[in-house]
């Protein structure tokens, strides 16, 4: 693996841009151990909750939900596993698909396309999370829509079969609420979930409304189920362990110009887990990681992994760190994940 790798730089008003020229792209290499099919299979589960299969081989389909958060409106990215499925034709040559979870691979229901904690500037106000913690509602509709395969699909009713499609979009427009100010909005928020043969795609751009004084702010992070986790393998050719439960962070080397991830099982593994992976590419990584903004975490590295405890190990990029922004300031973040097969006997890494 070539580590060789350079940055523009920006003291003459250039955007500080990583050449990925030598990087490892992890989706792309996950995409390329999965069968060759352009199908997906995807099934309404209810109000807001749609299921897409992405097959990985004949037995085995990277399994991802997407559904409503339970105290506001928005549509997250809820789950990634692996399930095992199923297909057949039937004597009208109607096809017939099943599919069964079998283990986690990212964490559900943690957040995974941005995480803003924000307060009205001078307010005093405690900041609450954009989108919902803690049970805390902060993110409601302007308007949600679902295409399968371009066209909008008007009812979320819920759908007992899997359908063959080939993408699956949600597109949301969404406004910030601080609760302790509920009728003064602070952000529009809009984002966008594609999922295709080619992973899930997302782009999340949050444009203030008023002053907010930002104390944390994460883009496009990547949470791994604890029973899972490993190793973070990173573009740029570093591995981390990430086995650690203490709740301690490692602040990654890569000078935070790594631009894809990789979560390859534990070592320990010796069941059809050991051969998986979860991956995020960041697209735009000047935006979404916000090189030469103010206001970005300058302790430590941008990205960093949390060992928070048995159940979780968490990428985060770490864009905004005790941050005001002002009125039609703009921020997106932009990536593509993928679940799917990296076998354990093909990985290697020079560091």
């Amino acid at each position: 693996m070539n580590n060789s790798h350079t940055a523009s730089s920006s003291t003459s008003g250039e955007v500080h841009i990583p050449d990925v020229s030598g990087q490892t792209d992890y989706v792309r290499l996950l995409r390329e151990h999965s069968i060759d099919t352009e199908t997906l299979y995807a099934r309404v589960g209810g109000d807001r909750l749609i299921e897409v299969l992405l097959p990985i081989d004949g037995a085995r389909t990277a399994h991802y939900v997407f559904g409503k958060d339970q105290h506001d409106d928005f549509i997250l990215f809820r789950d990634g596993a692996v399930s095992e499925w199923s297909r057949t034709i039937g004597p009208d040559g109607a096809e017939s698909v099943t599919a069964n979870k079998k283990f986690d691979v990212l964490k559900p229901w943690s957040n995974k396309e941005y995480a803003l904690s924000v307060s009205p500037a001078g307010s005093g106000f405690k900041a609450q999370w954009l989108p919902e913690h803690n049970r805390t509602g902060t993110v409601f509709a302007v308007s949600q829509q679902l295409y399968i395969d371009d066209a909008e699909k008007a009812e979320w009713s819920e759908e007992q079969a899997f359908k063959p499609v080939r993408t699956v979009r949600i597109e949301q427009r969404m406004l910030g609420i601080h609760p302790d100010e509920p009728t003064a909005p602070v952000a529009e928020i809009d984002c966008t979930h594609l999922v295709d043969h080619n992973g899930v795609h997302v782009r999340s751009v949050v444009r203030w409304l008023r002053p907010v004084t930002i104390g944390a702010g994460y883009g496009v992070m990547v949470p791994v189920d604890g029973a899972f986790a490993g190793e973070l393998y990173t573009g740029l050719g570093h591995r981390y362990d990430a086995t650690a439960t203490d709740g301690s962070r490692t602040n990654l080397r890569d000078n935070d110009e790594a631009v894809s991830y990789a979560f390859v099982s534990r070592p320990e593994k010796t069941g059809e887990a050991a051969d998986f992976a979860a991956a995020m590419t960041v697209r735009n990584i000047a935006a979404t990681f916000r090189y030469d903004q103010p206001g970005r975490r300058t302790e430590e590295s941008v990205v960093w992994l949390q060992h928070r405890n048995a159940g979780i190990q968490k990428l985060y990029p770490h864009v905004f760190a005790h941050h005001t922004a002002e009125a039609g300031d703009v921020y997106e973040a932009s990536g593509t994940y993928y679940v799917g097969m990296w076998p354990a006997g093909a990985r290697t890494l020079t560091e």
